[in-house]
């Protein structure tokens, strides 16, 4: 059983569990040496040896950027074992045993825990990341029109088509008029525009006049390595809509709660790309 954590051992640290083989055996080998001349409390260097090893064991172990459960718990095995009067026998075999399984430990915790485990991020981070790289987008738009985009994007998701393609004419007109045009932002609308119009007609344009250019790209979510099969209408209305959710939402504080009761599809959108989006380079 492991637990995770980001802490990392300090470089010049990153030999340590070498110490605990050292010292228990060191130990080990001081007990054998000890009772060959029969020297009283002959196995107090064993023991202490197992101990303090121990200890650092379970120290290496707390410092790794993943925990293993066992080695944690291996300071509480060695007082059990030798510090708390119990029935166990203390002496060379024990030790023996005891050192040879902290020895083990240790191996196992360097080779297996030592780097982080990869882990993929959700759609939601992935999700509130865009929205923050895209920040200077989202910058030059004012509330009044953070709302009308945010009503074209809900019109458009509740099948409200006629609606959503005023909303977005009336978006078009104002971004126009205070010279705030954002060109990916312009793209967006005109996408979800022109396929509300195909919905509401009941129709599908086999070539749409409007998708994205490369100077956009920086400012799309979903951006696919070079030469990924896919179909290019439906990827430019998926980035369309990620898009108008990230600007409605940062801001359009009249329109949050509603954006964010629906931020599901927006993350259904996202996660039908997941293994594209997780891929290096993309």
């Amino acid at each position: 059983m492991t637990t995770e954590d980001s802490i990392a051992l300090p470089l010049q640290w990153s030999r340590l569990w070498l110490a605990v083989p050292a010292l228990s055996f060191a130990g080990l080998a001081i007990t054998l040496l000890l009772q060959h001349f029969a020297v009283p409390y002959a196995a107090l260097p064993g023991v202490a040896g197992c101990v303090v090893a121990s200890f650092l064991l379970g120290y290496v172990a707390y410092q790794k950027p993943r925990r293993d459960i066992v080695s944690l718990f291996a300071p509480l095995y060695a007082v059990l074992i030798f510090v708390i009067p119990n029935d166990f026998s203390s002496g060379p075999v024990m030790q023996t045993l005891y050192a040879a399984s902290i020895s083990v430990l240790a191996l196992r915790v360097e080779k297996r825990f030592s780097n982080p485990k990869h882990q993929e991020k959700t759609m939601k981070q992935y999700l509130n990341e865009y929205i923050e790289r895209i920040g200077p987008l989202i910058s030059t738009i004012d509330e009044e029109t953070g709302h009308l985009i945010a009503s074209s994007l809900l019109s458009f998701k509740f099948g409200l088509y006629k609606n959503a393609i005023e909303r977005c004419e009336e978006t078009l007109a104002r971004l126009r008029e205070r010279s705030a045009m954002p060109g990916a932002l312009e793209a967006a609308l005109l996408i979800l525009q022109e396929r509300a119009a195909d919905l509401a007609d009941s129709r599908l344009t086999p070539s749409p006049q409007y998708t994205f250019g490369e100077t956009d790209r920086d400012a799309l979510a979903i951006r696919l390595p070079p030469g990924e099969g896919q179909d290019r209408t439906a990827l430019d209305l998926d980035n369309a809509l990620v898009l108008l959710y990230a600007v409605g939402i940062e801001t359009s504080p009249e329109d949050e709660q509603a954006l964010e009761e629906h931020q599901r599809f927006i993350i259904q959108i996202l996660d039908s790309y997941k293994e594209q989006i997780q891929t290096p380079g993309a």
